[in-house]
């Protein structure tokens, strides 16, 4: 390296770092920014306006310059000499080019104003500083703006003097979380959830309602307790959960880190105007009718099937009765605490004389439905021994079109399987949630992103139409392209091929606290009794 060459490095050096200064030199003499203070001002194109103010670490300052003819940028460098913010707002040369700046440094920033173009001769400008905040004026108007209800806001004010604040407000909701109005909003509302989560916990996400992929939580500040919030239509009903994404540390210096997903609390959610499920509880002036437990021989199956059988109120075997049969017995109500009490809905229909006479059996899993409800075998057990088992022990009415096959989730995939293979027995469908992207096949579909249809969406397309009535739904917020689009794909595929079809959306999940109360609209829909 020459001589010139070793010259030229320390004098770049210089330039740059003299470059910034240089420029505020050609500048007016500095003024003090005061708040409520308002300045009116000539500049021209190759004039600096500088002002100045001093504020500690977390102040802040809030203003504007008023552009009038002139297109003007303001600068603003923290003490320390770097640029904080450029404001250049895209309004040309009138309008305003507000600042709202807060310190993260103690000392005097300048506030460079200049035209963006040269040429500009000349224009005016007025500036205003509309309030300078002080360090805890400035933390609660930023946490005001930053958290998103005044609970929220409330709760953390309080917690700033108060140490039980965050411990009495969880105490005092029974559930983790709150629904609160939205103004000017008469569609959606606010849900806030909230949780302690534990001292290894990195961060919590939120599953379940309208947001699929999920929401991760944040903390509230200078507090233990986490929230999200989530716009929710008045109209939904879902179940949602926490995951604590946790992180273990061992070893002397902490050299092995071990991390894992805990499931921490599961919630309901019921808006004010969700559907009502009016059909789910007991009535005390309505009639039970009598549950049996049993059990049916299947030479099909080769096993000992349990079933549930609900007969009416007051049966009378010398009427002929409908027949409804529902896979998942043991969460339908063959259990004590069934999450869909079908016996009770049964009980209220036919008092209600919303629908005929009617006989149903439910079917117990007996921890084999994954296999047996996309299976052809169990398809035929349903049809050629357990209907004519209740045809033989019940009055049941002989035409296909009394009787129902209704399921859930892979239950709906299996009644339209199974009808489709024995529609001269089973004349209607009521699926709910149904999984049509099952294909059946040991390269199964994914469960969220399907790559092929569902056996069933051709199998019904490629076949003629065939005697069946269907009701179907499905929850928005159910899986995206496996459950949501592949029950309108179906849908589409059966009223075209001219098929008598109910199909509803509702704004829930996959979950049984929605189909508690869809049950008794499908069971309406498809045997329900017509008023004159």
């Amino acid at each position: 390296m020459n001589n010139s060459s070793k010259l030229t490095i320390p004098i770049l050096i210089l330039f740059v770092s003299n470059l910034s200064s240089s420029v505020l030199a050609q500048t007016d003499s500095e003024n003090e920014l005061i708040s409520g203070k308002e300045v009116n001002k000539t500049i021209s194109a190759d004039e600096n306006h500088i002002y100045t103010v001093d504020l500690e670490n977390g102040m802040a300052i809030i203003g504007k310059v008023a552009q009038k003819g002139i297109d003007l940028v303001v600068d603003v460098y923290k003490p320390n000499g770097q640029l904080q913010k450029q404001i250049d707002s895209p309004n040309g040369t009138e309008g305003d080019e507000p600042f709202d700046i807060t310190a993260n440094q103690s000392g005097k920033y300048k506030f460079v104003i200049h035209s963006l173009e040269k040429d500009y001769e000349k224009g005016d400008y007025t500036l205003k500083v509309e309030q300078i905040f002080s360090l805890s004026e400035n933390t609660k108007r930023i946490t005001k703006r930053e958290l998103p209800t005044e609970t929220l806001y409330n709760l953390w004010e309080s917690s700033l003097t108060d140490g039980t604040a965050v411990e009495t407000f969880i105490a005092n909701h029974s559930e983790r979380h709150i629904i609160e109005p939205i103004e000017g909003n008469d569609k959606n509302m606010l849900v806030t959830y909230f949780c302690i989560p534990h001292e290894n916990t990195e961060y919590v996400m939120l599953s379940g309602g309208p947001d699929f992929l999920g929401l991760r939580f944040q903390r509230l500040p200078n507090s233990k307790l986490h929230f999200v919030t989530q716009r929710v239509p008045n109209d939904a009903r879902f179940n949602y959960g926490f995951n604590y994404f946790n992180l273990d540390k061992m070893g002397p210096n902490n050299e092995i880190e071990s991390r894992y997903v805990l499931h921490a609390y599961d919630g309901t959610i019921e808006m004010p105007n969700a559907p009502k499920q009016i059909y789910i509880s007991e009535r005390e002036n309505v009639e039970k009718g009598t549950l049996l437990s049993t059990s049916i021989k299947s030479q099909v199956l080769n096993e000992e099937r349990k079933l549930t059988i609900h007969t009416p109120a007051n049966y009378n075997p010398n009427e002929s009765h409908h027949l409804l049969i529902v896979f998942d017995g043991e969460a339908y109500g063959a259990n004590r605490r069934p999450r869909v009490p079908t016996p009770t809905i049964m009980d209220n229909l036919m008092a209600d004389k919303k629908i005929p006479a009617t006989v149903t059996v439910l079917v117990w899993s007996m921890g084999k439905r994954s296999k047996d409800l996309i299976s052809e075998k169990f398809g035929d057990f349903i049809a050629t021994e357990l209907i004519p088992r209740m045809r033989s022990e019940y009055n049941i009415h002989p035409e296909s079109d009394k009787v129902i096959l209704a399921g859930s989730s892979r239950g709906g995939f299996a009644a339209s399987f199974i009808a489709l293979n024995h529609s001269d027995v089973i004349g209607n469908v009521l699926s709910q949630s149904g999984s049509y992207w099952i294909k059946g096949t040991k390269n199964e579909n994914h469960w969220i992103y399907p790559e092929d249809d569902g056996k069933l969406i051709p199998a019904y397309k490629n076949s003629k139409r065939l005697p069946i009535k269907f009701y179907m739904d499905i929850g928005l917020y159910d899986a995206g392209a496996s459950m949501l689009g592949s029950n309108r794909q179906f849908r589409d595929i059966l009223m075209i091929k001219g098929y008598d079809v109910d199909y509803r959306e509702f704004k829930g999940g996959h979950n049984y606290v929605n189909w508690r109360g869809t049950l008794a609209d499908g069971i309406i829909s498809l045997i329900g009794l017509r008023k004159e």
